[in-house]
């Protein structure tokens, strides 16, 4: 038994991997009303996603955890066709989106079944592809945490619990987080295997803080959008907790979800924005405070993805 990473192509080894986003969008199709709305939030073209995946590989890029799950729009088989075509280490996500999303699929159902059916999706596949997810989703909206949404808690609390596999959330701006986590430690989740989403955008420190001495991975996954105007505080908070070496409980990632985003359908940022211009003004600012950012950038690209990203392999593969 041995501790390792699913990826859509398979198990790897934790060496195996580089620089990772922690939370991203290559390939969904969203629903039929956010499409209705806003045609630009599908992620169907692997050609021009592969062009953002490519840049992003050429600066040292080698796994993306794709957090696109069944209620919005997930293809396990594309993300493969995508890890195929590029290179770079995929991460599917099992589980669910925020109640928005959700409250179809896990409405007045027994958690416990809800987590046998991804508990299957891990170690058999989603479907009949073969390919499962290597950490398991689950969202809560804005100062609340709708019951159909506790239901997905206890869901991916279980699957958890049977298999190892890590925990990601989607917060509304940073809300509910330490709720998720007193869910998650009433279920008994091993909380160092818990990424919260979307932390970047609280500017509560304090919060972040309760979360971290909990054990719990933080996602600064909001940096390149200039609607969050994250990024400074993101910088800031990252460069305090360096200071008590903290820094270790953070990912950072763009959390892409539309086309404009992207390079390959005519954007400004692209995949390559956190490892090219991110990455000057963390430099630039750790520089002032005296810290090793590239020792740090490394901390938060390739070590702390991989001490979340690892669970037990059974004998029997699973």
């Amino acid at each position: 038994m041995k501790n390792k990473i699913m990826t859509v192509t398979g198990w790897i080894d934790p060496e195996q991997l580089k620089k990772t986003y922690g939370h991203e969008h290559l390939y969904t199709t969203a629903t039929e009303k956010v499409v209705a709305e806003n045609e630009k939030m599908a992620l169907t073209d692997t050609d021009k996603i592969s062009v953002d995946l490519n840049l992003f590989k050429e600066l040292g890029g080698n796994c993306v955890v794709e957090v696109t799950t069944m209620d919005y729009g997930r293809n396990v088989e594309k993300l493969k066709e995508l890890s195929d075509k590029s290179g770079v280490y995929i991460v599917a996500s099992g589980g669910f989106n925020k109640g928005t999303y959700n409250r179809s699929f896990l409405e007045n159902r027994d958690f416990e079944q809800v987590a046998q059916m991804l508990i299957k999706e891990i170690r058999e596949g989603v479907a009949d592809t073969g390919i499962s997810p290597g950490i398991l989703k689950i969202g809560t909206s804005q100062d609340v945490i709708h019951p159909w949404e506790l239901v997905g808690l206890k869901a991916v609390s279980l699957a958890h619990k049977a298999t190892g596999i890590p925990l990601t959330t989607h917060t509304q701006a940073g809300s509910m987080a330490k709720e998720q986590l007193d869910e998650f430690e009433a279920m008994g989740v091993d909380l160092s295997k818990v990424l919260i989403g979307h932390m970047d955008q609280l500017d509560d420190f304090d919060v972040h803080m309760q979360c971290i001495r909990r054990g719990a991975y933080l996602g600064y996954d909001s940096l390149p959008k200039k609607k969050y105007d994250t990024q400074q505080r993101a910088i800031d908070f990252i460069c305090w907790l360096a200071k008590q070496d903290l820094h270790t409980h953070i990912l950072i990632s763009g959390d892409y979800a539309r086309q404009d985003y992207f390079k390959g359908y005519g954007g400004e940022l692209g995949l390559d924005y956190i490892l090219t211009e991110f990455k000057e003004n963390f430099l630039r600012e750790c520089s002032l405070r005296d810290l090793d950012g590239d020792k740090i950038l490394e901390d938060l690209l390739i070590h702390n993805p991989r001490r979340l990203l690892t669970f037990t392999e059974d004998e029997n593969g699973h």
